[in-house]
């Protein structure tokens, strides 16, 4: 990602505001920018294979590029009216889509044993103590902005360890499989699975990136 693309569209979003204000119609048009600028992508494409047998070729490779370049511009600067965090909102955008291609790479017959999904997780104990403490922040701050993934994540995975070592009739299966389909859900996980299967995925792919 640019170095640049944040600052300077934060200078444009403050320079529209300034001169145009912050209004439903105002957003309307940022959105409405956006699909301007997406047919002029178009418009120079069709320009560069020479569709139009009246015009030829009125284009160049480079000039798509520099339309599909305005069009990321202007798709970030309408960004900054749904958000306040742009920036993050696009990183976990990012981050969501590498979860996708990372289960369709690994599929369904890449899932890690227990064994090998918590071979290097801290001990049961300590992550509930430290899930447990960064609940308690969370609820004195009165606010869900401290609580990220990996919390989830860690969360689902120690509630999976602690159902692998349950016995039969107790609930703690269910709990870890509830706590697993949060997870899946928040990824909008498009891998159809055991839930539980999925926990442990993650937890290894987190594991060995930390």
């Amino acid at each position: 990602m640019s170095a640049v693309l944040w600052p300077v569209t934060a200078r444009i979003v403050t320079a529209l505001n300034q001169a145009n204000g912050m209004g439903e119609h105002e957003i309307a048009m940022r959105l409405m920018k956006v699909v301007e600028e997406s047919g002029e992508v178009s418009a120079a494409y069709i320009g560069m294979t020479g569709q139009d047998p009246r015009k030829g070729v009125t284009h160049t490779r480079a000039d798509v590029a520099d339309e599909l370049c305005d069009a990321i511009i202007a798709a970030t600067v309408a960004l900054h009216a749904f958000t306040t965090a742009p920036p993050a909102v696009l990183d976990a955008k990012l981050h969501a889509v590498a979860r996708r291609l990372h289960e369709v790479e690994v599929g369904p017959t890449g899932w890690p044993t227990p064994e090998d999904a918590y071979a290097t997780a801290p001990t049961i104990v300590c992550e509930i103590a430290w899930t447990a403490a960064v609940a308690r922040t969370v609820a004195k701050s009165r606010s869900g902005d401290g609580v990220d993934r990996d919390f989830w994540l860690r969360k689902a995975a120690v509630l999976d360890r602690i159902a692998l070592q349950g016995t039969t009739g107790d609930d703690t299966g269910d709990i870890a499989t509830n706590a697993a389909q949060r997870l899946m859900d928040m990824d909008d996980a498009s891998v159809i699975c055991d839930p539980r299967h999925y926990v442990r995925q993650q937890h290894a792919h987190w594991a060995k990136h930390q």
